[in-house]
């Protein structure tokens, strides 16, 4: 299960009914970069593609 969640007052509270029965216990990974993202979503090939577009895009000059 994916879900979205807001973090306030130290508390995690989800955006959406969970379905779950109450006390269930869960597990919570957080994900602190885009790139740990694309290496749990993408196959390599991609992740190199996507890195290769963001790198060019950061050097990109859109005003001279």
């Amino acid at each position: 299960m994916k879900i979205k969640a807001i973090y306030g007052n130290k508390v995690l509270k989800p955006l959406g009914d969970m379905d779950l029965p109450e006390k269930t216990k869960v597990s919570i990974t957080i994900r602190e970069s885009f790139s740990d993202l694309l290496d749990n979503l993408c196959e390599p090939e991609a992740w190199e593609d996507i890195a290769a577009i963001l790198k060019e895009r950061r050097t990109r000059r859109y005003y001279d």
